[in-house]
């Protein structure tokens, strides 16, 4: 009987699979069911490295804190500036996510949208200006191939910060490094690289990056559910 009853959970736990598939075929649904994963992901680096989160988790496991003393304090979220470098599904998401916590919220698109009430930067160069950290979402196309380039990092100046959830492309890599190894930026949190998986030595020796493996779009869900 056991074994009946765990046979027919697998067959109707794979029929429901297959049936969301098929929705998610006929629909379209798939790419829009991953905004909010997106979102999700590109809000816990800035958290992540606004406050400190990885850093101070080696920090207290190599027995530093008894040893030196306490770890670096971390920023204050309310009232940081954060740009959001295109404000499509994703970067809507994104918006709606730091709202809650308090940031002063800017954007760049391709043209501003009347129903969005904060302030509008009709390039990248102005947002970075009147930014603590940019969160890049938009897509990879020639146009924003190396978008956050040098002069958007010079713009964004010594404490700035970036977040990228987009494509590796879209920030100039070299450059990035640069500036990260200089201080002419204060750091980045990045799930995306130009050459991924190969990801540059630097970065993995820097202590003002936070790094993942390009995961932002998937959780045991979606795993689940496009497994065959």
């Amino acid at each position: 009987m056991l074994c009946y009853q765990t046979n027919l959970y697998a067959c109707i736990l794979s029929e429901y699979r297959n049936w969301l598939k098929q929705l998610i075929k006929q629909k379209s649904i798939a790419k829009q069911a991953d905004l909010p994963i997106v979102a999700d992901l590109a809000v816990g680096l800035l958290i992540d490295f606004l406050r400190g989160i990885s850093p101070s988790n080696w920090y207290v496991r190599a027995g530093l804190w008894a040893k030196t003393g306490d770890y670096p304090l971390g920023f204050k979220l309310g009232g940081m500036q954060v740009g959001i470098v295109r404000l499509g599904n994703i970067g809507s998401e994104v918006l709606n996510r730091l709202r809650a916590f308090g940031f002063i919220i800017s954007y760049n698109s391709r043209r501003k949208r009347p129903s969005v009430l904060f302030p509008y930067c009709a390039n990248v160069y102005d947002l970075a200006v009147n930014s603590d950290v940019l969160v890049v979402c938009c897509a990879l196309i020639e146009q924003t191939h190396h978008k956050i380039n040098k002069d958007v990092m010079a713009e964004l100046g010594k404490g700035g910060m970036i977040i990228n959830v987009g494509r590796g492309a879209l920030i100039d890599e070299k450059e990035m490094l640069q500036f990260l190894v200089q201080g002419e930026i204060n750091g980045v949190g990045l799930d995306v690289f130009e050459n991924d998986p190969n990801v540059p030595k630097e970065p993995l020796r820097l202590d003002n990056i936070v790094l993942l493996p390009c995961q932002n779009a998937l959780t045991h869900w979606e795993s689940w559910l496009y497994t065959t």
